[in-house]
């Protein structure tokens, strides 16, 4: 039997331009009074880019290289449906890193699980 989550908006979309430079840690928050620890993310633009998410003091985006465990979540460019990953409960900040100048535009948005 297949199971179905249902995910629904927690909070404001939150749009970021992104070049082969990290961005600033951008605030990231619920408007609901659950407990909301998901976000939506989705990389409209030409290049993949690396998102890392923590408080307010995250450190600048990375990619991974080769043989090493550090780096960050890679989302694909050109994204055609957002994904939902597990982030730190909302307030969280996010940064994030182009592969090359792009610009790619991001979007990010707290969601819940609604079941």
């Amino acid at each position: 039997m297949a199971s179905t989550s249902v995910i629904r908006t927690a909070g404001q979309t939150v749009a970021l331009s992104v070049t082969a430079s990290s961005t600033s840690a951008t605030l990231i928050d619920d408007n609901t009074n659950d407990q909301v620890n998901y976000a939506s993310f989705l990389n409209t633009g030409s290049v993949a880019v690396a998102v890392k998410w923590g408080d307010a003091n995250v450190g600048a985006a990375v990619f991974p290289v080769s043989g090493t465990s550090t780096g960050d979540y890679v989302l694909p460019a050109g994204m055609t449906s957002p994904i939902v990953l597990a982030v730190p409960t909302a307030p969280f900040y996010v940064r994030i890193i182009g592969a090359a100048a792009g610009p790619s535009l991001v979007y990010v948005t707290a969601v819940s699980d609604q079941s």
